[in-house]
């Protein structure tokens, strides 16, 4: 086991499934304590059994600022955030209607205001921290078809990024973001089984990445636990396209 979190604590959202899920395993893997945080209770039991270091489990809606205060009664410290939890509607500007949309920047954007407004005070308090937040390729990076809301709810994560990242360098707080391109996750997964040419589907996705597959969740942890460790001390305000090619 690599130790390289040893005593560390790091909060996770979204970390009952796909990437939340990969990098909990990843970092508790190399000696940190996790704290989980997601509304599936389910998928947060399921995880602990996983999880080789400490684990502290949250089951709550990253977008009520209420419970999200309710928890940190519960947690002394933390040395790392990692923001994961989110949804991907599809659909263009017509298609999306008004409660879809107040949805997804809730999910997407809302979400990560809040936990990192109300968890960022411990970071600034032990002068150093690092946040790492999960934008995707289709955002201001890339424009995807059908991907209307979405893709502007990851593009403010990019904005989000660079703002706390300016605003706190000097606190010894880094934050930057990673965007994935498509990934094998349980939502992606679903989207392809339900669709009218599953196989088709599958192929579909699988051309949009220059190299010819959809990623892994465990190859996205990977370059979360380089954000979070020392390894990535002269990183900050940055933007990871971590995309088999898809920006290209």
């Amino acid at each position: 086991m690599n130790f390289k979190f040893q005593d560390k604590f790091i909060a996770i959202t979204g970390a009952g499934n796909g990437i939340g899920r990969a990098a909990s395993i990843k970092l508790s893997n190399e000696g940190a304590n996790i704290i989980a945080i997601d509304k599936d209770k389910k998928s947060l039991n399921k995880l602990k059994l996983k999880i080789k270091s400490k684990i502290i489990l949250k089951n709550l809606d990253c977008t009520n600022s209420l419970s999200i205060k309710k928890i940190l009664k519960d947690i002394k410290k933390i040395d790392g955030l990692v923001n994961c939890a989110g949804i991907v509607p599809q659909g263009d500007i017509i298609d999306c209607t008004e409660k879809e949309w107040n949805l997804t920047l809730n999910t997407n954007v809302t979400s990560v205001f809040l936990i990192t407004k109300f968890f960022l005070p411990m970071l600034i308090k032990k002068r150093k921290g690092t946040i790492v937040n999960i934008s995707s390729v289709a955002s201001s990076i890339k424009g995807v078809r059908r991907r209307f809301a979405y893709s502007t709810s990851k593009a403010a994560i990019i904005g989000l990024t660079k703002s706390i990242a300016v605003d706190y360098a000097r606190n010894g707080i880094r934050c930057n973001a990673i965007c994935p391109g498509t990934v094998d996750t349980p939502t992606w997964r679903k989207r392809v089984i339900d669709s009218k040419n599953p196989e088709q589907s599958r192929k579909d996705f699988n051309s949009r990445q220059i190299i010819g597959r959809v990623g892994k969740p465990e190859e996205i942890s990977d370059l979360i636990s380089f954000l979070s460790s020392e390894q990535s001390s002269f990183v900050t305000g940055s933007i990871y396209n971590i995309d088999g090619g898809m920006s290209l």
